[in-house]
């Protein structure tokens, strides 16, 4: 068994296009929790992690908990079943490669985790 976000199985170095982002931008990034859809996880609670950046939840709607704690910074989210959760991400220090993944170890060795690419060029190639 292999688990997936947004359908797509971990590559080492595969990037899809709606996973590059442009350095200096800020984006609304969400993810559903419904046991297929957006994540295809199952139905069970998700620490949604990103490395390298933090960001701010914005929404949160779906089935709703108590005790959320969503102000403030955050660099992992929990994604109960059911949810669905937005956050604004903002890309404005390090180009590279980066990492997002659910933070349950079981869950990132059955490949639940994907590549983001920040650059740092536009179009042509030249440098921003």
């Amino acid at each position: 068994m292999q688990w997936s976000i947004n359908g797509r199985v971990f590559q080492m170095e595969e990037v899809a296009d709606d996973e590059i982002v442009q350095l200096g931008s800020k984006e609304i990034w969400e993810f559903h929790n419904t046991g297929g859809g957006m994540m295809n996880m199952m139905n069970m609670p998700h620490p949604i992690h990103l490395h390298g950046k933090q960001f701010r939840v914005i929404e949160r709607s779906g089935v709703m908990h108590e005790g959320y704690v969503d102000e403030g910074w955050k660099d992992t989210v929990l994604i109960m079943p059911g949810e669905r959760i937005r956050f604004l991400v903002e890309f404005d220090d390090y180009p590279g490669l980066f990492l997002y993944h659910c933070h349950n170890l079981e869950h990132e060795d059955m490949g639940m985790m994907r590549n983001y690419f920040v650059r740092d060029t536009d179009s042509t190639g030249q440098r921003i």
